[in-house]
C-alpha cells in the first residue's frame, strides 16, 4: 500500500523573495527613511490602521469566522474580512482555513501543515519557504459554497495586491507620503503581522502554560495574545475550538473577542458560540489534577505515591460530582425560566435560586478541600498519605 505524501521539501522562491524583500525594506529602509524624513501623522495613522485591520481580519475573520465558524457575519463584514485578510498576504481564506482545519484535526502529526514536532523554525516559517504542501479542500466544502470566498480564492493575487499594496500606497500618496506608506503601512506592517501570526504556530506550541489540556503542545502565552489581538490563549483554543473567544476570562486581552461581541450587539454578527462555563471550569480542574498527579508519580516511594494519588483522586472525584450538581441546578433553573409557570410562581424561582446557591457552596467546599492537597509540596503530601 502506497503511503500518501502531504508535503515535500521544495524551495518556495516566491515566498522566500517576498519575505526577504518586505523584511529588508522594513528593517533597512524604515530606519533610513525615518532618519531623513521622520514619520508624519498620516503615515503613522495609516500604519496603525492597516496593522489593526489586517490583524483582526486574520484573527476574527480567517480564523474564528471562516476556519472555525464560531459565529456568523453579514455579507458586509465577510467582505471586509476577506478584503483586509487578503492584504495580510497569508493566502486566500479558503486555503488558510483548509490548512488550519487540518492543523486541528491532525495536530502534531505528519498531516499537520505546521507541526511543532518538526521543530520551532519549521512551525514558525520553514513550512512556508522550504516545503510544498498538498492542501485538502475537501474539509472546506462549506466555504466553497460562499461566492465571495471563492472569488477571493480564484483572484487572490489581485485581491491581495489591491488591498495590501495599491490601496495603502495610494492613500499615502494623497498626503504626499507614498514612499513612507510603502515602507511602513506595507512592508513593516506585513513583517510584524506575519511573525505575530507565526508565533502562534511556534511559540504557542512550545512555551507557555497548558491550562486545560496538559498533554497538548498548545500553550497559553500572554505575550503572544498581546501581539495577535488575543490569539495567544492557544491551549484554551485547542481544547475548545468552537468558542468565539480565546481569552475566556473578562480581563484576558482578546480584542478579537470584543470585536465579535460588538458586532453581535450591532446585529452585524449572530450565533456567537460559547462553551459552557461549567465545561471550561471542569477542563481547568482536570488540567490541574493531571499536572499535580504527574508530579507525584515522579517520586520514587511507590506505596506512598499510590496512597497520595488515591487521596487526590477521591477528592477530585468529589469536586467533579459537586460541579455536575451545580451545573444541573443551573440548567434546571434556566429551563424553568423558559416556561410560562415561571411568570406566575415566584416561589419556584426562589427555590431554584436557592438550589443553585446550595450547589455552588457545596462545590466551593469540595474545591477548597482538594485545593489544599494540591497546594502542598509533593513530599509533604506523600508524608501525610504514608
Amino acid at each position: 500500500m502506497e503511503t500518501q505524501v502531504y508535503s515535500v521539501k521544495k524551495m518556495i522562491w516566491t515566498n522566500i523573495l517576498f519575505f526577504a524583500v518586505t523584511t529588508a525594506v522594513a528593517l533597512i529602509g524604515g530606519p533610513v527613511y525615518y532618519a531623513k524624513c521622520g514619520i508624519s501623522a498620516p503615515e503613522l495613522m495609516l500604519f496603525l490602521f492597516y496593522m489593526t485591520a489586517t490583524g483582526l481580519s486574520i484573527t476574527a475573520g480567517y480564523h474564528r469566522l471562516f476556519s472555525h465558524v464560531t459565529y456568523r457575519a453579514n455579507p458586509v463584514i465577510r467582505f471586509l474580512f476577506l478584503f483586509f485578510g487578503a492584504a495580510a498576504f497569508e493566502q486566500s481564506a479558503l486555503a488558510w482555513s483548509a490548512q488550519h482545519r487540518d492543523h486541528h484535526r491532525y495536530v502534531d502529526t505528519d498531516r499537520d501543515p505546521y507541526s511543532i514536532q518538526k521543530g520551532f523554525f519549521y512551525a514558525h516559517i520553514g513550512w512556508l519557504i522550504f516545503w510544498k504542501h498538498k492542501i485538502d479542500y475537501d474539509n472546506v466544502n462549506d466555504l466553497q459554497k460562499d461566492a465571495m470566498v471563492m472569488h477571493q480564492h480564484r483572484y487572490y493575487i489581485l485581491w491581495a495586491a489591491v488591498s495590501g499594496i495599491v490601496l495603502p500606497v495610494a492613500a499615502g500618496a494623497l498626503s504626499g507620503h507614498a514612499l513612507g506608506a510603502f515602507i511602513f503601512a506595507v512592508c513593516l506592517r506585513l513583517t510584524l503581522v506575519y511573525h505575530s501570526t507565526f508565533f502562534i504556530n511556534s511559540v504557542c506550541h512550545m512555551f507557555g502554560k497548558a491550562t486545560y489540556d496538559v498533554y497538548a503542545t498548545a500553550r497559553d502565552h500572554w505575550l503572544v495574545a498581546l501581539l495577535t489581538f488575543g490569539e495567544g490563549y492557544h491551549n484554551f483554543h485547542h481544547r475548545f475550538p468552537s468558542d468565539y473567544r480565546n481569552g475566556v476570562r473578562w480581563f484576558d486581552w482578546d480584542p478579537s473577542k470584543w470585536l465579535i461581541r460588538l458586532m453581535g450587539f450591532l446585529k452585524m454578527a449572530s450565533d456567537l458560540k460559547r462553551v459552557s462555563n461549567f465545561k471550561i471550569l471542569a477542563a481547568r480542574l482536570a488540567g490541574e489534577n493531571c499536572r499535580f498527579s504527574d508530579i507525584l508519580i515522579k517520586h520514587e516511594s511507590s506505596e506512598a505515591v499510590a496512597a497520595a494519588v488515591k487521596a487526590l483522586t477521591a477528592r477530585y472525584a468529589e469536586v467533579k460530582s459537586t460541579l455536575v450538581r451545580w451545573e444541573t441546578a443551573a440548567l434546571e433553573y434556566h429551563e424553568l425560566l423558559q416556561t410560562k409557570m415561571a411568570e406566575h410562581s415566584q416561589h419556584l424561582k426562589k427555590a431554584g435560586l436557592e438550589k443553585i446557591d446550595a450547589a455552588r457552596r457545596e462545590f466551593r467546599q469540595a474545591y477548597m478541600t482538594w485545593a489544599e492537597l494540591t497546594s502542598l509540596k509533593p513530599s509533604r503530601l506523600l508524608q501525610l498519605s504514608a
